[in-house]
């Protein structure tokens, strides 16, 4: 049996791809050798997300007696937790699989190997395809740090799957990784280090972002080293000695290492394909197209934005351009959200690079320490930073950091979708009160006439 398209892999790019493409008419075939959901949904976005928000409950709890509420020390039971987070993944990769069969796809669970450009062989037999979406995805990258290894080194994976609260852990990576389970497990009463290699955290972001949050970490008693590298790990007595380098030399012990410096494409069971690859992962065109006309990739595996909502997004346009559209990616516009506390929204061009491009450019700042609900939330700490260009008031970046951050980035991403200025954010009625109306106080700041702010 010839299938129209086949897509290895059943993660948020593969199965996306598989519902569009079975939309269009398409014959098609999905196979997944391990669960449907891929990493986000099985042991990357979801599994931390719940336990971020169980972090947002220790933080809320902490926090109550200042708003009349007295709680008891709370205590946790990490293998409650873990029953629960598994029932949340467990729920969701079941609502996955529904779509994807009632979207009339079917699912082989099995690993795939291409044997040629219409062929590849999974469960012991042979599937023809005129068109192949490969969605395989990535894993977890090791550096060739000395001493990486035993059972005391973590990826974010087995993280996910601790049943004990390590009393200190380092983390090895200031990025996105890094810093939501520096939270986690701060929230949870672990002793946090984060050794990051670059002069900020999270350092393809807005800078002003970067400080914001190493100073918060700083203020929940989060360790930030930067640029600092990690010469070698050792085993020492059931701990791990962790020796630093860059800016003064030094070693500190730790119960757990968490190893999160990014991540590698999964290539496995590809190379009869002999695909065209850039920088160790398959090189693509703006139409998710690879070096071979039938053939597409999304995702990880194309290794330009490594997010879910990215792979999902590449897949609706190789699906749709393999139904014969003329779809085409853009990057430009994709919004990065980070689960930390405070939470971090960001979408556009950061403030150096908006200087860097356009040259003069509008920069305003609105604090949440005077936006209203963020106020009655108890949560003021963070703001709402808006890029604009100086002559025609276009948007070109937001940087968000505070309560529903990771919300409100939705509104600046879809004014910088269709490019809107200053002026049509600040004319827009916004709900009070809301956080999200920090935005439009942000544009009336950008305007020079700040209305919840004394005039600078």
């Amino acid at each position: 049996m010839e299938y129209d398209v086949a897509i290895i892999g059943g993660g948020p790019g593969g199965y996306v791809a598989g519902i569009r493409a079975a939309q269009r008419q398409l014959k098609t075939v999905l196979f997944e050798k391990n669960k449907l959901g891929g990493t986000c949904l099985n042991v990357g976005c979801i599994p931390t997300k719940v336990l971020v928000k169980n972090a947002e409950i220790l933080h809320a709890i902490r926090n109550a007696a200042s708003r009349g509420i007295v709680a008891d020390p709370p205590v946790i039971d990490m293998r409650q937790m873990l029953a629960a987070k598994q029932a949340i993944v467990d729920r969701l990769t079941s609502g996955v699989e529904a779509l994807l069969k009632s979207n009339g796809v079917e699912v082989v669970c099995s690993e795939a190997h291409v044997t040629s450009t219409h062929t590849l062989e999974a469960n012991g037999r042979e599937y023809s395809f005129k068109n192949l979406i490969i969605a395989s995805g990535s894993s977890n990258y090791i550096p060739p740090i000395p001493g990486l290894s035993g059972s005391g080194i973590l990826t974010s994976t087995e993280l996910l799957e601790l049943e004990e609260i390590p009393a200190t852990l380092a983390i090895i990576g200031g990025g996105v990784i890094g810093c939501e389970m520096a939270t986690i497990y701060s929230s949870l009463g672990s002793e946090v280090t984060v050794i990051e290699m670059q002069p900020r955290l999270l350092p393809l972001m807005d800078k002003t972002l970067s400080l914001s949050l190493k100073q918060s970490f700083a203020a929940r008693g989060i360790r930030v080293l930067t640029k600092c590298g990690v010469s070698g790990v050792s085993a020492e007595n059931g701990r791990y000695v962790v020796e630093v380098s860059g800016g003064k030399d030094s070693t500190f012990t730790a119960d757990k290492v968490l190893v999160s410096v990014g991540r590698k494409a999964n290539l496995a069971g590809l190379d009869a394909l002999g695909l065209e690859l850039a920088g160790g992962y398959l090189k693509v065109d703006d139409r998710m197209a690879t070096s071979i006309g039938n053939i597409y990739a999304v995702g990880d595996i194309t290794g330009i934005i490594q997010l879910a909502h990215v792979a999902s997004a590449q897949a609706i346009i190789a699906a749709e351009n393999i139904a014969r559209g003329e779809s085409a990616m853009a990057y430009d516009k994709v919004p990065g959200c980070v689960y930390t506390i405070p939470e971090i929204g960001s979408v556009g061009l950061t403030e150096d690079k908006a200087k860097e491009v356009y040259g003069d450019v509008v920069v305003s700042k609105f604090p949440l320490m005077a936006c209203g609900k963020a106020v009655a939330m108890g949560e003021t700490e963070g703001f709402v930073k808006l890029v604009a260009e100086a002559d025609t008031g276009r948007l070109l970046g937001c940087h968000c950091m505070g309560a529903a951050a990771t919300e409100i980035i939705a509104e600046a991403a879809l004014a910088l979708q269709n490019g809107n200025t200053i002026q049509d954010i600040s004319h827009t009625i916004h709900a009070h009160p809301t956080i999200s109306e920090s935005i439009a106080e942000a544009a009336h700041l950008a305007e020079g006439m700040p209305i919840h702010m004394a005039p600078r």
